[in-house]
């Protein structure tokens, strides 16, 4: 197993390996946990593709780093991502199965994820985005300090976005 790149109480975040191969092509391919993302659900093929080309990033390097979210037995549970979106700013996100929704641990990956972010990205601001009809994830980012910058019709998915953003302290 690779090393962790951060642990929480319950999940254990590291670089995504050939061998979550089976979790991860399940999970890109849920149409309902993708329908809050900005892509539809990917094909095995698609899923395949993406691992092989993001499989053993660790360092936030302006790429997209797509880490794997599993428990402390090793089960692949969703992932989290820090990168530089079209505009360079740094976004997160993440994702989880749908039989892990509403037991905390997006929050607790959130809050995780912030936390360690906070030293290499010093005085940068970390960016997020959510539909609003994702009640959980807007809490979430709420919880986690992030602060409503605006919200639009998103004409693409015929919803409203919202547009989060955190700044961290020199």
């Amino acid at each position: 197993m690779a090393s962790p790149i951060f642990t929480t109480e319950r999940l254990i975040v590291r670089p995504l390996l050939q061998a979550d191969l089976p979790w991860f092509v399940e999970l890109e391919g849920d149409p309902e946990v993708m329908r809050y993302t900005d892509r539809p659900a990917q094909t095995p093929e698609q899923s395949t593709f993406a691992l092989l080309e993001l499989a053993g990033r660790r360092e936030l390097d302006g790429q997209l780093c797509l880490w794997a979210v599993v428990n402390r037995e090793g089960e692949g549970l969703g992932t989290a991502a820090v990168y530089r979106n079209d505009d360079q700013q740094w976004e997160m996100g993440y994702k989880f199965h749908r039989y892990c929704w509403g037991q905390g641990l997006a929050s607790e990956l959130a809050q995780a994820l912030v936390s360690y972010l906070q030293q290499p990205l010093k005085g940068q601001t970390l960016h997020a985005y959510a539909f609003s009809d994702n009640v959980a994830s807007c809490r979430i980012l709420e919880k986690c300090g992030f602060a409503l910058v605006r919200e639009w019709f998103n004409p693409d998915y015929q919803l409203l976005d919202r547009h989060y953003h955190l700044t961290f302290s020199e």
